[in-house]
C-alpha cells in the first residue's frame, strides 16, 4: 500500500517552468533516490513530496509532517543570519545564533536527543559556535540535526554529501542506513549514481521536470536505455574567448610569487582557525587543498581574494605586494576569479545569468557599469561552452542550484585572471556538468596564465594540471596548519618547511 502517491500531477516550479504529468507510489518499506541532471527538476519533485508546491492539476497524497533539506534551505537560514548581524553595531564580532539554539528553536525539551544526535554526527564541540561560521559540511549536520528532532514521517534530502569530508560522508551514510533500519521514509536526491545508498529500494530519473523512467533499484541500474541517455563526454572548445581591450587583470611580475604567506595566525572569539600556516604559491603552480570540514580551507582561500580583514594582521603577499602597504580590495580582485558556496550565498541581486557572468569583468555582484558590446559577446560565448546559453535572459535566482553555480564559473572565468580560485566548484553538478567544469578549468590552467587553487572533498573529482597539494592538519596549540606536498613528493608541516 502506497504512503505517498503522485498521480499525474502538474505544479508551477518557477513563472516559466512546472513539472509535468508527475506520477510515483512510495510504499511503506520503500526508500527512493531520485536522480537526474541540473535543472531536471529533483529539487521542486522534493518539495512537491513535502507538500510546499501547489498542485495545479493530478492527485497528491504524502505524509502530514515532513522535512526537505537543500542548499536552497540552508541559504535561505543563513540569509537570515546575515541580516540580523550585529557586528557593525557592536565593540566585537556579533556570534549571532548558537548551534544549541537554532537547532532546539520551538522545542527546547528535546535537548537530550540533541546532544545524542550531536555525537552521532560528529559536532558536539560546535554547540556554542554561530551557525554563520560554520562550514558547509558542518551546516549540513546541523540541519538534519534539527530536522529530525521535528519527528517528520519522511525526510528529502537533497545532495546530502555534497560539501562533507570523506570521515562526514560515511557518518552521514550511516545515519541515513540507521534511519532506514528504523522506518523513516527517504527520499534522496542525487546527482550522482556513485552515491546511491545499499538501503536504497527504488530509483527515478528526472528529465526536463518529467519522470524519465521509475521502478525497483536493481531494475534501473539494469537499464541499458538509461545508462546510454545518462553518458556523455565533454569536448573542450579550441581556444578560449578573448578577453577584450581595457578587461586584463592588470600588470604581475611573471616572476612573482602569487601568495607567500609567513606563520599566518587567525582566530575567532579566542579559538586558532590557522595556526602558524606557511605557504607560497609560486609562478606556474596549480594547487589541491584538502582537509576535514572546520579546518580552515575556506578561511585560507578568504585571505587571499581580499575577503578577510584578519590578512592586515599577518605576514601575508599577494602578487608581488605586501597586504596593508595601500593597496584596495579591488587591486586585489582584479587579479582573481572566485567561485565558493559563501560567494553563491552573497550573490543575490536580481539579474540575469547573462548580466551574472559580465559582472566578472567588473568584480562586483550585480553590474553597475557601462559594458561593451564585445564584452557581451565573450559572455554569451562562455554560456555557451557550458552549454547555457538557453537561460542567458533567465533570472539568475530562477535557477537550480547547479545551473547557478555553472554561471558563476563562467563569471569567474571571464577574465581569464591571473588567479582562480575554487572552493568545492563541483558542489550540486551532476556527472556531465562536472566533466565539463573540471575539463574546462584543466584547459585553462593549462593553455592560459591562470593559476588555480582548488578545494575539493571528492578525490575522483581531480584536474590533471594540478601537481601541489596543501593539506589542513592539526597544530599543536590548536587550530589547523599546513602540510605542502609538490611534484617531486617532498613534504612536511608548517613548522619544517
Amino acid at each position: 500500500m502506497a504512503i505517498i502517491g503522485l498521480d499525474g500531477v502538474t505544479a508551477r516550479i518557477g513563472k516559466h517552468a512546472w513539472l509535468r504529468d508527475i506520477s510515483l507510489h512510495i510504499g511503506g518499506d520503500d526508500h527512493w533516490a531520485i536522480v537526474g541532471a541540473n535543472g531536471s527538476g529533483k529539487s521542486a519533485l522534493g518539495r512537491l513530496l513535502c507538500g510546499e508546491l501547489e498542485v495545479d492539476s493530478g492527485f497528491l497524497d504524502t505524509v502530514e509532517k515532513s522535512a526537505f533539506i537543500a542548499f536552497e534551505t540552508v541559504n535561505e537560514i543563513l540569509e537570515i543570519e546575515r541580516y540580523n548581524d550585529d557586528t557593525d553595531f557592536l565593540d566585537r564580532i556579533d556570534q549571532g545564533t548558537s548551534v544549541r539554539d537554532f537547532i532546539l528553536e520551538g522545542q527546547p525539551d528535546a535537548a537530550p536527543r540533541l546532544h545524542k544526535l550531536a555525537a552521532q554526527l560528529h559536532f558536539s564541540d560546535l554547540l556554542e559556535r554561530g551557525i554563520r561560521f560554520l562550514s558547509t559540511g558542518e551546516m549540513r549536520k546541523v540541519v538534519i540535526c534539527r530536522a529530525l528532532l521535528q519527528d517528520p514521517e519522511l525526510l528529502v534530502l537533497d545532495e546530502p554529501f555534497d560539501g562533507l569530508d570523506q570521515a562526514s560522508c560515511q557518518v552521514v551514510r550511516s545515519l541515513i542506513s540507521d534511519l532506514a533500519q528504523r522506518g523513516l521514509r527517504l527520499v534522496l536526491l542525487l546527482n550522482r549514481f556513485s552515491e546511491i545508498l545499499p538501503c536504497i529500494t527504488h530509483l527515478a530519473y528526472l528529465r526536463d521536470c518529467r519522470i524519465f523512467a521509475s521502478g525497483p533499484r536493481e531494475e534501473l541500474l539494469a537499464s541499458e536505455a538509461l545508462l546510454r541517455f545518462h553518458a556523455f563526454h565533454y569536448a573542450l572548445p579550441e581556444r578560449l574567448p578573448a578577453v577584450p581591450k581595457g578587461s586584463d587583470a592588470g600588470s604581475v611580475r611573471d616572476d612573482a610569487a602569487l601568495v607567500e604567506m609567513k606563520d599566518v595566525m587567525v582566530r575567532y572569539d579566542g579559538k586558532y582557525v590557522l595556526n602558524r600556516l606557511n605557504w607560497t604559491v609560486s609562478p606556474g603552480q596549480h594547487w589541491k587543498i584538502s582537509g576535514p570540514n572546520g579546518s580552515g580551507k575556506s578561511t585560507l582561500l578568504s585571505l587571499v581574494s581580499g575577503d578577510n580583514p584578519q590578512a592586515y594582521a599577518n605576514d601575508i603577499r599577494l602578487f608581488g605586494r605586501q597586504r596593508g602597504t595601500g593597496e584596495s580590495v579591488w587591486d586585489i580582485k582584479k587579479q582573481i576569479g572566485l567561485v565558493s558556496t559563501a560567494f553563491q550565498q552573497s550573490y543575490r541581486v536580481g539579474v540575469t545569468a547573462e548580466l551574472a557572468v559580465i559582472s566578472g569583468f567588473f568584480d562586483s555582484i550585480g553590474v553597475y557599469h557601462r559594458y561593451s558590446s564585445a564584452q557581451r559577446a565573450i559572455a554569451l560565448q562562455w554560456l555557451e561552452i557550458l552549454h547555457l546559453q538557453d537561460k542567458r535572459h533567465a533570472p539568475l535566482r530562477s535557477l537550480s542550484y547547479g545551473e547557478q553555480r555553472m554561471v558563476l564559473m563562467a563569471r569567474a572565468m571571464i577574465k581569464q585572471p591571473r588567479l582562480l580560485i575554487l572552493d568545492e566548484p563541483c558542489q550540486g553538478l551532476d556527472a556531465i556538468n562536472r566533466e565539463m567544469v573540471l575539463k574546462l578549468v584543466d584547459f585553462l590552467g593549462t593553455r592560459g596564465h591562470t593559476q588555480i587553487l582548488y578545494v575539493t572533498h571528492h578525490p575522483e573529482d581531480c584536474i590533471p594540471c594540478i601537481t601541489h597539494s596543501l593539506e589542513m592538519v592539526p597544530a599543536p596549540e590548536g587550530g589547523y596548519t599546513s602540510r605542502v606536498t609538490c611534484e617531486a613528493g617532498r613534504s612536511g608541516t608548517a613548522e619544517s618547511l
